[in-house]
């Protein structure tokens, strides 16, 4: 009788796999686009501050690194 209730568990696993599957490899590529799209933002935005910052007139310093 175990070994009916392994293979029927097994199966619902499978199953399962088979029916989720798709839609979760789905999910996770949508995640991690948009979490690449919002770092490649974040990190686009930190240089333009840091460039308007850094070629603002008045701001350089005796012995920077340039």
């Amino acid at each position: 009788m175990k070994d009916v209730a392994d293979l029927a568990l097994a199966l619902s696993v499978v199953t399962a796999l088979r029916v989720f599957g798709p839609g979760g490899r789905t999910l996770i590529r949508r995640l991690l686009g948009a979490s690449v799209r919002i770092g490649a933002e974040s990190l686009a935005e930190q240089r333009t501050a840091y460039l308007a910052t850094d070629a603002a007139p008045g701001t350089e310093e005796k012995g920077s690194r340039r």
